[in-house]
């Protein structure tokens, strides 16, 4: 008779674990593995596997379902998230349920531990069955030589106040700067201090320090010709700040990604973008709705004028039902729970993500005027966060 375990990993399985992720990715262990993609989550001192779930049979691992903690931090609220990545299964023993089995008990788990919020990559119907949806907003610009010669001339050296810098692991003084930056967002990421340079260098990128006149100006990712992230001290200095990396980099096409928040980021660049589209950010669960709606409607009512209004919603969600109430009232807004048992409209977990998050949602032509003006709500998670 066969053993079988189905529960979270130990740390003497690390070797064989990141040796098995890397073959079921098809990834060669040196050019391309886990460990230099996500160094902030793969490093042995990390300890991954007391974030996973492994399936072993007879001794050997067979399935692995990786479960990694962050925190975002949204109009004043923290919010607890619960990252899923290195879904894997070895090719032999697929369609035995193993992968269904270790998901089932990461969302167990992400319920009981009362987290808020999950984040995957994949495949959209492949991971409807466990409650996540391609949704939130990213709007993604183009930028080429011409755009920027239109609009800013072809000598654009009056334009480059600003100095970028390959961020260097060991300058702990600009790391600071960073953490200091980000605490200030209306939406930021609960970065560990001895594990952002990892982060920043999340998905094989390479992050830039923006400096002025000598002093700590803010910061940006880039990778293959895009920037996934940029977040500066002064906001009138994006412009500058993406023409002086254009110009020092010189891409044919330079694609810059941006959330729903960045609004005034958005008006600025859809003037001179070659093109643009507005599409979903990644599969997210919303696990506990009130909370999550209640911190993004209040982000959102940062940059709009959102109209007076409520909505009441009984959602059937993956960790149960919860009956709330949106509400927009004389410049206040938020999200609390319904205590009659009336509402206005009833959704199951993946109709309740695309009306309140997705970009687009035919459902919403039901809502009142004043609901279809509050969303979608600006549901984010920078890809440094990923997992």
């Amino acid at each position: 008779m066969s053993s079988e375990y189905f529960g979270r990993g130990s740390g003497e399985l690390y070797g064989d674990y990141i040796d098995f992720i890397n073959y079921v990715f098809g990834f060669d262990g040196h050019n391309e593995n886990f460990f230099s993609l996500l160094p902030k989550l793969y490093k042995p001192e990390y300890k991954p596997l007391e974030s996973s779930y492994v399936a072993l049979i007879d001794g050997k691992l067979r399935a692995a379902v990786g479960a990694f903690d962050h925190e975002i931090m949204v109009s004043g609220t923290k919010l607890s998230c619960r990252g899923i990545g290195n879904v894997a299964v070895h090719p032999n023993t697929r369609s035995k349920g193993y992968m269904r089995r270790l998901m089932d008990m990461a969302l167990d788990d992400m319920l009981r531990d009362k987290i808020d919020l999950s984040v995957l990559g994949g495949r959209r119907q492949r991971y409807n069955y466990f409650s996540f949806e391609k949704t939130g907003s990213l709007y993604e610009f183009a930028i080429n030589d011409d755009n920027l010669r239109h609009c800013f001339g072809a000598d654009r050296t009056a334009y480059h106040t600003v100095t970028l810098t390959k961020l260097n692991e060991n300058d702990t003084a600009m790391l600071d700067n960073i953490e200091k930056l980000l605490r200030t967002q209306r939406y930021s990421s609960c970065r560990p201090k001895e594990r952002l340079y990892d982060i920043l260098c999340s998905w094989s990128s390479t992050p830039y320090v923006v400096t002025k006149a000598g002093g700590f100006s803010g910061y940006l990712i880039y990778k293959a010709d895009t920037v996934f992230e940029m977040v500066l001290c002064d906001k009138s200095d994006f412009i500058n700040t993406t023409i002086t990396l254009f110009d020092q980099f010189k891409p044919k096409k330079l694609t810059v990604k941006l959330p729903a928040y960045e609004a005034d980021y958005i008006s600025r660049l859809y003037r001179v973008c070659e093109g643009y589209s507005v599409g979903p950010v990644a599969n997210f669960s919303v696990l506990r709705f009130r909370r999550v709606a209640d911190a993004f409607i209040r982000l959102k009512a940062t940059y709009e004028t959102l109209p007076d209004g409520e909505l009441r919603l009984l959602i059937h969600g993956r960790g149960g039902d919860e009956n709330i109430k949106i509400f927009v009232s004389g410049g206040t807004c938020g999200v609390i729970g319904n205590d009659d048992a009336t509402y206005d409209l009833e959704v199951g977990h993946i109709d309740a993500m695309n009306l309140l998050f997705s970009p687009f949602c035919p459902g919403r032509e039901r809502l009142p005027v004043s609901a279809r003006v509050w969303f979608p709500l600006p549901l984010w998670l920078p890809r440094a966060d990923g997992v």
